[in-house]
């Protein structure tokens, strides 16, 4: 009887409905249009878990480190988000992604999901050795103060650790 999850493109479709289920529960995934779907990131933080199984078109089953190499493929530094994204779930918050927001990640707070609370914060994620120039700060801090929530970036060192700068405007 197959799997049923399906990968298309940069999104899992959601077939079994025990999984569905489970997913919605978890704050995992949204509903689109009729279909239930999963991004990269959640996938793959799923599949780490031992919570989701994915075929391709073909009926193929896909492992998690192709999955891994997909994302990578797909979004830019996606290893360093799904590192921030994992120790943000360890740590009890529902995140998704923010990328329509113009931010890697969103943080809800702990114990809420969408719909129930606002974003607390919109996450960007840097490597130690990435810059920022002060248009793009700008730029990222005026945002989030826009969508009426925090800013703060995670900077992913080289032996993966991860630490949280929140960057708040000052007006005097």
């Amino acid at each position: 009887m197959g799997i049923n999850n399906l990968l298309l493109s940069d999104k899992i479709l959601v077939k079994k409905n025990k999984d569905k289920s489970l997913f919605m529960q978890k704050a995992f995934g949204e509903k689109n249009k009729l279909d239930f779907v999963l991004d990269l990131i959640e996938a793959h933080y799923l599949m780490e878990k031992g919570k989701l199984e994915l075929e391709d078109k073909t009926g193929k089953k896909i492992e998690q480190e192709e999955l891994l190499l997909i994302g990578e493929k797909k979004i830019k530094d996606f290893y360093k988000k799904y590192l921030v994204y994992s120790d943000l779930r360890e740590r009890g918050f529902v995140v998704k992604t923010g990328f329509k927001f113009g931010f890697d990640l969103r943080v809800y707070p702990k114990g809420k999901k969408p719909g129930e609370e606002h974003t607390q914060w919109v996450i960007a994620v840097k490597g130690q050795n990435d810059r920022i120039n002060f248009i793009e700060l700008s730029r990222k801090v005026r945002l989030s103060a826009n969508i009426k929530t925090k800013l703060m970036f995670a900077v992913v060192d080289s032996e993966n650790d991860i630490n949280y700068y929140e960057c708040v405007r000052i007006t005097p």
